[in-house]
């Protein structure tokens, strides 16, 4: 199994990390035992804003969201994808990790944003204090969307100019990984690292828009040790 490692993560005591390519086996505890985890916490993910946190003692999830949150040495919190971004954080004192799915869904809902006002709120971590990682998923050039997805980014953003460009008449393109870096520093948080890793056009990745519903997932989670 082949990980992708953040440069700012790997840096960092106390935090294990990684973006899984292909050769992921679909076996959590095989993952969390390679990195020194107890186990990796996941959701029934449903493209949404929510986010759960995990305190003080873990139990196995069957909750649905998109986003989680734990402050807990020895449990990972993980996402899976297949062209969607998949983001870690971690604050600078180490003490809170969380990861994020964020599809052209999530990322309209504003669950980055969502997710780091959970953070505020529940931990007393000011956003810039926060280090984010957005790591492999479809580029910008690849994600062609309609007027109709198109339309819901204008409505709602009035930076949509920085992300989504036009392709043809009624055809756009979606920069997700600049849409929700632009998520993330508009609530605060200064340090954001990109892997620029495309997952249709690199093989090694799942791919959704390049495989169709028979593809697979990767996990792409952190932990404190």
């Amino acid at each position: 199994m082949n990980w992708v490692k953040s440069q700012i993560l790997s840096k960092i005591s106390g935090v294990v990390h990684g973006f899984s390519n292909r050769g992921f086996n679909g076996s959590l505890s095989e993952a969390a035992g390679l990195f020194g985890l107890r186990g990796i916490a996941t959701l029934d993910q449903i493209h949404s804003s929510r986010v759960f946190v995990i305190r003080n003692k873990f139990k196995g999830l069957e909750q649905k969201g998109d986003a989680l949150i734990a402050d807990l040495k020895g449990i990972g919190v993980g996402v899976f994808t297949a062209d969607c971004m998949p983001i870690l954080l971690v604050d600078d004192s180490t003490s809170v990790v969380a990861a994020i799915h964020a599809g052209w869904r999530g990322t309209l809902s504003q669950i980055a944003k969502a997710t780091i006002l959970e953070i505020e709120k529940g931990f007393g971590i000011a956003p810039s204090r926060i280090h984010a990682v957005l790591g492999p998923s479809i580029g910008v050039c690849c994600y062609e969307i309609g007027w109709d997805v198109a339309s819901l980014f204008m409505d709602r953003f009035s930076d949509w100019e920085g992300y989504l460009l036009r392709k043809g008449k009624s055809e756009y393109v979606l920069d997700l990984k600049e849409a929700n870096r632009y998520a993330l520093a508009r609530e605060g948080v200064k340090n954001i690292e990109i892997i620029e890793i495309c997952t249709k056009c690199n093989m090694e990745f799942h791919s959704y828009r390049r495989d169709g519903k028979r593809t697979g997932s990767h996990i792409n989670f952190i932990g404190l040790i």
